[in-house]
């Protein structure tokens, strides 16, 4: 009866055991997806940043460019 009873008691700790394991791992896949969330956010505000002072500079590089003075220059 009591090989019995610790065979149970085995069992059952390797099922708890088991159950932490799944339960932590969900927890860290939790965290791994909300930075990953997080992050494609920070990434993505990145890019349009990029992209609009990309385009704003080109433009003010266009402009500054073909920019001609009223009258010439003396050298």
């Amino acid at each position: 009866m009591t090989r019995l009873l610790f065979a149970l008691a085995g069992v059952v700790l390797l099922a708890v055991t088991a159950l932490a394991l799944v339960w932590l791992a969900g927890q860290l896949l939790a965290g791994l997806g909300a930075f990953v969330v997080g992050l494609a956010a920070v990434l993505a505000r990145l890019l349009g940043f990029l992209t609009l002072a990309g385009g704003l500079g080109g433009l003010a590089y266009f402009i500054a460019s073909a920019w001609r003075p009223a009258r010439e220059v003396r050298r």
